[in-house]
């Protein structure tokens, strides 16, 4: 089972296949982890939505259907849940986007240098971007996400996801430039 694709696990799962959610639990729990942790810094948080996430899968399985993106619909699931648990904790602040820059090891040459130089530039300017800019980018570069899917994770439009991807680019190379000077 582990060799099927999203949609035939998908559908097998609404057919009353129990394993191929489990499937679809081992396929995708690292990648919600790893977006709710990016998302709020709460960890125990993060792993209670996933949980729920799956508890209402399994409760509803009778009223859900097919769907064109498994991976996009977890997503935006799992984000909702997540962030109606922090609104519900009152904690609707800790909506954060956390960064991980690889760090570049000891250079040696002049261009090692300036490409470390210009890393930890491109980091400081990626730092000082909203959560949200920062969310696309992730989602878009890092995930592989369409715009399709991003619009739908994020409620808002395609053409919204495009501008946003966009603005935040502008934004970063701006930034990325003032503090290069």
């Amino acid at each position: 089972m582990e060799n099927q694709s999203d949609e035939i696990l998908w559908s097998l799962y609404l057919k009353g296949d129990k394993e191929a959610l489990e499937q679809i639990y081992r396929r995708y729990y690292p990648l919600l982890l790893n977006y709710g942790c990016r998302l709020s810094a709460n960890q125990d948080l993060v792993q209670d939505c996933i949980q729920n996430l799956f508890i209402k899968l399994m409760s509803k399985s009778r009223n859900l259907s097919a769907t064109p993106s498994v991976k996009g619909y977890l997503l935006k699931a799992f984000r909702n849940n997540l962030l109606d648990s922090l609104e519900k904790e009152e904690k609707h602040n800790d909506f954060i986007f956390i960064d991980e820059i690889p760090e570049v090891y000891h250079t040696t040459t002049e261009e090692e240098s300036a490409l470390k130089e210009d890393i930890s530039n491109l980091s400081l300017a990626y730092q000082e971007l909203s959560a949200k800019q920062k969310e696309i980018l992730y989602l878009f570069y890092i995930k592989g996400i369409s715009h399709k899917e991003i619009a739908d994770i994020l409620n808002i439009n395609y053409q919204s996801s495009k501008n946003r991807l966009s603005q935040s680019l502008v934004q970063l190379r701006k930034i990325f430039f003032l503090n290069k000077k």
